[in-house]
């Protein structure tokens, strides 16, 4: 099968699938059903015959040996349709002759962790599974008849280390030999990383993430075979397949997605407040909605211009007022028939009704700060959020908190916290503070920045010292954050930064979000 390749040095494409399929799983042993976020992924995998009878005997959150993810792609070629290999004359490994490990050797998929060695028992990182995923998908999209792979690196080094130094923190911590695989994987959406640009390339996957994984490749490269399962409808939901900001200024959105194979179109659907404001089908992978110069396209802008009407598009779809607008883009691929995929990709975002943060935050565009304190009380509210507290018997129980911020930020900062407070962890909060007239640049200073739990969420040095706090323990501690939990996702929503996230020089603080980054 011919499957047209796409290299992209975008963000990330992964199929994170919404499934609406009714499928019931049994497993062998009622102990070992996969986590809630899988199990979704998890029962498609097994319909479409990913996982192997007995797959569910291990737990499902075990770290996955190198010859069980051989199990796992060799059953996705299966799937597929690619014609396995004649069995070999000698085999080509000395610590094991599992057919499925030799499939993959022949395939092109492995050439094992030595000459002659395979190691089938040890855990697999993510490098090695970034490498072999990089050629399955390879092998998916190769034009080849006979059931080979003739390999060629996915792209030069040079794109490699350009987009993962773009997109990543810890790409030093990749070994050599995995590089351009991890950046193939990573922008086509296949293997994402851990958190906020973390890669994490020497930690293992376990059994459930090397499921989805397979399932990544297959649906990536042939949608045949999910609708065939019984799949109605994938979503892909924020931040990834769509390149978007969470949050724009007036008369400057931009928005863009990946390239999705053997789409020839896209329906894409632009909702306002909610309800659909724009609607059709487009050649592109961007929709531009960007003001324009009247004087010089070409000048580079510190901020955009102030005359967001030059734009007729932007105005006929979100109107010409200064408000804030609450937008969605919905983007559905369309294959050469003109039939609408089941794919489709879905990002909400904020547009702001100011030039920039600045003047949102200071009123002027230009200003960089707030100079006298009067001038500080005139630009701050106070909002009032419920929140969850841990009572000694550790039971959580609603409370109230008010917060004093920047009148500008004040709607958004109460869905977050409504947001953290009907998250799934009923993330407890006992300390939280916001404005505080510091000095210097602290965005507590504008009212933009949010101080959450701090004895529990400590600023770090990068070289250890503790400046602030005492502890940072999530998972064990239930006030510390958690990287990926729903305090950090709620800020993300709303275009607002966590401090580990932003690399400083300085360090982290655990406890701090803000605004600006700062």
């Amino acid at each position: 099968m011919k499957i047209k390749k796409f290299f992209h040095i975008t963000t990330a494409l992964f199929f994170l699938l919404a499934l609406s399929i009714n499928s019931s799983v049994a497993y062998a042993d009622a102990t070992y059903y996969p986590s809630s976020w899988s199990s979704q992924k998890i029962a498609i995998s097994t319909t479409a015959d990913i996982i192997s009878e007995g797959f569910d005997a291990q737990p499902f959150t075990k770290s996955i040996t190198r010859k069980d993810f051989c199990e796992l792609l060799i059953n996705t070629c299966h799937t597929f349709g690619t014609t396995l290999p004649a069995p070999p004359m000698s085999h080509p490994f000395t610590d094991t002759t599992d057919i499925n490990a030799e499939n993959a050797y022949a395939l092109g998929l492995t050439q094992g962790t030595a000459t002659g060695i395979f190691s089938p028992d040890l855990p697999l990182t993510r490098e090695m599974a970034a490498v072999m995923l990089s050629k399955l998908l390879m092998l998916f999209q190769s034009t080849s008849d006979n059931g080979s792979l003739a390999y060629t690196q996915p792209m030069d080094k040079q794109q490699a280390a350009k987009t993962l130094s773009e997109y990543s923190t810890d790409s030093n911590l990749l070994s050599d030999w995995a590089k351009t695989s991890m950046a193939d994987v990573y922008t086509h959406g296949i293997l994402l990383g851990t958190g906020e640009g973390r890669l994490d390339p020497k930690s293992y996957i376990t059994r459930e993430q090397a499921v989805i994984l397979s399932l990544n490749v297959l649906t990536y490269c042939d949608e045949s075979q999910i609708r065939a399962a019984g799949v109605k409808e994938c979503v892909l939901p924020m931040p990834t397949g769509i390149f978007i900001s969470q949050s724009y200024n007036i008369g400057d959105v931009y928005l863009r997605w990946n390239d999705i194979p053997l789409a020839s179109a896209y329906d894409i659907t632009v909702f306002k407040n909610g309800k659909p404001a724009y609607t059709k089908r487009i050649d592109s992978n961007y929709f531009d909605l960007r003001a324009r110069s009247t004087t010089n396209n070409s000048v580079s802008r510190s901020y955009v211009s102030t005359d967001y009407t030059n734009s007729p598009l932007y105005n006929s779809i979100f109107g010409n007022d200064k408000q804030t607008i609450h937008a969605a883009l919905k983007v559905v691929p369309v294959n050469s028939n003109g039939d609408p995929s089941v794919f489709s990709l879905t990002r909400e975002f904020t547009i702001e009704p100011w030039v920039n943060k600045n003047e949102m935050r200071f009123v002027d565009p230009a200003k960089t700060i707030l100079t006298n304190i009067n001038e500080t009380n005139l630009n701050m509210t106070s909002v009032k959020v419920n929140v969850w507290n841990l009572t000694s018997l550790g039971t959580k129980t609603t409370s109230s908190i008010t917060l004093t911020v920047n009148k500008n930020v004040a709607e958004n900062v109460t869905k977050i916290f409504a947001d953290i407070y009907n998250g799934q962890e009923k993330f407890p909060i006992k300390s939280c503070s916001a404005y505080a007239n510091r000095g210097g640049k602290s965005e507590h200073n504008s009212g933009t920045a949010i101080d959450i739990n701090p004895e529990e969420n400590y600023f770090v040095e990068w070289g250890g010292a503790i400046k602030a706090g005492t502890l940072w323990k999530p998972g064990e501690n239930q006030y510390s954050i958690p990287p990926d939990g729903d305090v950090v996702r709620a800020f993300n929503r709303y275009g607002w930064h966590w401090s580990p996230d932003m690399h400083w020089s300085n360090g982290a603080d655990y406890m701090h979000f803000s605004l600006g980054g700062t």
